[in-house]
Parts: C-alpha cells; sequence; structure tokens
C-alpha cells in the first residue's frame, strides 16, 4: 500500500512538471517581446529581438548574502534563467546545459559571461542556494529575495510561476510550476535572446550566440532556420 501511495505522488509530480512545460510555451508576453521571432532566417539560435530593450534592473540576494543588482553585471552577458532548487528535472537539465554552455566558450569568453539562476521558491534560501549551484559550476550565480522581488522580476521577465497543491499530507511538500526559458542579456543590459527549453541541450549553438553578443569571433555558419 505504501509503495503504491509513493508511486501516485511521484505520478502526480511528474503530471505538474509537464504541465509547467505546458505553460511556459503558452505564455504570450514572450512572443511580443521578440519581435523577430517570426523570421525565416537568423545569425542568432536563440531568438532575437532586433531591438535593444532594458532588461529589468532587479534587486535580490546572492548565494553569499549580498545584494545584487543587474546593473552589477554589466559588461558580462549574463544568461538568465528562473526555477528552484527542489525542481526534481526541468532545473537541473537547464542548469546542466548551461553549464556545458559555458565549458564550450573561449577562455576570453568565460570572462565576461555571468549565469544566474533566480530562485521562485520561498523555501530557497542564499545558503540553499550556495548548497546547489554551484554542483553545476562553482561560478554560477544563485539569487533569492523577497517573495514580491522575486516576483516583479519574474513578471518583467515574462515569467511564469506558481505554488502547486502539496501532494501529500505535509503541505510544505509541494512542486511549483514555473516556465522553462533562459534570458541572454548582452553587456549593455538589453534583453537580446530568448531560449526555450528543448533547444538548450544545443550547447554549441548558445555558446555561438554568447560570443556573438560580446564581439568575439564565432565559427562560420549558416543563419539557422526558425
Amino acid at each position: 500500500m505504501a509503495h503504491r501511495k509513493h508511486t501516485d505522488v511521484r505520478s502526480r509530480r511528474i503530471a505538474l512538471i509537464i504541465a509547467a512545460a505546458c505553460a511556459a510555451v503558452s505564455i504570450p508576453a514572450l512572443v511580443v517581446l521578440f519581435s523577430v521571432a517570426g523570421r525565416s532566417a537568423s545569425p542568432w539560435f536563440g531568438q532575437y529581438d532586433s531591438e535593444a530593450r532594458p532588461a529589468y534592473d532587479f534587486a535580490l540576494t546572492d548565494q553569499n548574502g549580498n545584494p545584487l543588482h543587474l546593473h552589477d553585471l554589466r559588461g558580462n552577458v549574463v544568461l538568465l534563467s528562473f526555477g528552484f532548487t527542489r525542481c526534481p528535472n526541468i532545473c537541473p537539465t537547464t542548469l546542466g546545459n548551461l553549464a556545458a554552455v559555458f565549458r564550450k566558450l573561449s577562455p576570453a569568453a568565460q570572462e565576461k559571461v555571468k549565469v544566474a539562476f533566480v530562485s521562485v521558491d520561498e523555501r530557497d534560501t542564499p545558503a540553499t542556494m550556495k548548497e546547489y549551484v554551484p554542483f553545476f559550476h562553482d561560478r554560477f550565480i544563485g539569487l533569492t529575495g523577497d517573495p514580491a522581488d522575486v516576483g516583479a522580476t519574474a513578471r518583467a521577465y515574462g515569467a511564469f510561476f506558481r505554488k502547486a497543491p502539496a501532494v501529500g499530507e505535509d503541505k510544505s511538500d509541494y512542486m511549483i510550476d514555473h516556465s522553462t526559458y533562459t534570458y541572454l542579456i548582452d553587456p549593455d543590459g538589453n534583453l537580446r535572446v530568448l531560449y526555450r527549453f528543448d533547444q538548450m541541450p544545443e550547447n554549441a549553438r548558445i555558446a555561438d550566440d554568447v560570443e556573438r553578443a560580446l564581439g568575439l569571433p564565432v565559427a562560420e555558419r549558416q543563419p539557422v532556420e526558425k
């Protein structure tokens, strides 16, 4: 009986993960942000907006407990994603792919790239992030904050999240439905490129986008068909 209950809980969690991924695909605000995403060909792998749109200058807390604003990272490409440390699949997969992207960058590019993971789960603390994020790469930044600040940041980037009902008697044991996009912010602080979850395994192509955003030489390639 106990085994069946565990299986039911696991099945419900898998269903919530699938629902989160489906919800992410349907967010219309992101389509508006990236006006050229539907072009037939682009030199960028991700969805690229030809208009420079200043990215939201968030004010959050890093894994060391220090305040961090987006403008503190000016001069770097920032790869930004949202999630939570208890996420069983989507978040570790995204962070693993971002680590693979980072490893493919030239040493010059690595010095100018910041990967930031914003937790949308109020259970996550700076200490939690300090234990979790370096597992993927010791130079990644984990961010938390007051729920109002995290919510404002997510909305500004068109990211979606919501707490799902608890799956057992423990009300603190819950999942979070959330969108799965990764955002590339250029060195001038503009939101320029958007990646879907299914694009993240294309590590070399994303690395090319990063080096292009930095103004560094990238390998010759044909425009990417959308």
